[in-house]
């Protein structure tokens, strides 16, 4: 089976690419891009893997605040890289200008003894980061210039960095209402010995702050839960750990509502009976693929060989495209 299925649907503008490190996801997200604009349709690919490899892929710079043009493919193709530290660090910038003053709230915790508090409100919590990237990305997307773009591919971070940003609107329910509640009461705390030292109260913005970004995450969410426009697509290879990784995301993915119809497995290894090592990976791999196949078996599996040439650059980005999307 192909991807075929995945080009004649205009209808999936946004596609995720993801799953573990090293199975190729940065490459096949690549090639899907190359795909589609070398027949016809605009498309601009985004990074927001913070260990950025994209551009390696295209062997070409991109940038990190504007769409750059992909030399070699028709004038249809434009990639970024987006930084998801940068990303966090305009989220520290909004907080300091709604007059949150976190530091100072946290020596206060600490010189009255609560010491496990002293650092709730400086740190971030992990996925933040690639959530924020996301949220900013699709603020610009929405934006009536990026409207003649046909396909958005993502090329989203490895699977651990996925499943936290799947699940930070649950955990900022829990985690931020308690974190907020002790907030109130040391801040009313403060406001009576203020009021009566005769000080005034300041106005402290952190609640509204940290509101403000538990909803930027859950648009994030119902961007990833809109089936009709937007498709995730897992991209693992024949081995156990990379299978049962996949495995996972494919069940958390299907918890949270997010469309997955495609798994690309890659990497394959063709059978060489002059080569013992490559015979005998062939024969491990076969089992693996039999695996595959039964636990996935609810998808469409796009099975792609081993490549004898490192995949860089859009000639052989094209090459990829095609076993992805061609019948063989």
């Amino acid at each position: 089976m192909v991807l075929k299925g995945l080009m004649e649907n205009p209808d999936k503008k946004f596609i995720l690419v993801g799953g573990k490190g090293g199975t190729g996801k940065t490459t096949s997200a690549a090639a899907i891009a190359v795909y589609f604009a070398e027949r016809g349709e605009k498309t601009l690919i985004i990074s927001t893997d913070p260990a950025h490899s994209l551009a390696d892929s295209f062997d070409q710079p991109l940038g990190n605040k504007e769409p750059t043009r992909i030399i070699g493919v028709n004038g249809q193709l434009y990639g970024m890289e987006i930084d998801p530290e940068q990303a966090s660090g305009d989220f520290a910038e909004i907080l300091n200008m709604s007059g949150a003053n976190t530091d100072d709230l946290a020596n206060t915790l600490g010189s009255m003894g609560f010491d496990e508090f002293k650092d709730m409100f400086a740190t971030m919590p992990p996925g933040v980061d690639e959530a924020l990237a996301l949220a900013k990305v699709i603020q610009f997307i929405e934006s009536p210039e990026y409207q003649d773009y046909k396909r958005i591919i993502f090329d989203t971070a490895p699977t651990g960095h996925t499943l936290r940003l799947l699940s930070l609107p649950d955990f900022l329910d829990s985690f931020l209402g308690k974190a907020m509640k002790l907030r109130v009461k040391i801040n009313n705390m403060f406001a009576g010995f203020k009021s009566l030292l005769g000080m005034e109260a300041q106005r402290d913005n952190t609640i509204e702050a940290m509101e403000a970004l538990k909803k930027t995450i859950m648009k994030v969410r119902e961007f990833f839960q809109d089936s009709k426009r937007t498709e995730f697509i897992i991209v693992t290879i024949p081995t156990i750990m990379a299978i049962n990784e996949s495995e996972r995301l494919a069940e958390e993915l299907h918890i949270q509502n997010i469309a997955v119809n495609n798994v690309i497995v890659n990497q394959i290894m063709p059978e060489n009976l002059d080569c013992k090592f490559c015979k005998a990976r062939s024969a491990g791999q076969a089992q693996n693929l039999e695996y595959i196949r039964n636990l996935f078996v609810q998808f469409n599996l796009t099975e792609v060989p081993f490549f004898d040439r490192e995949i860089r650059g859009v000639p052989a980005l094209r090459i990829m495209g095609s076993a992805l999307f061609e019948s063989k």
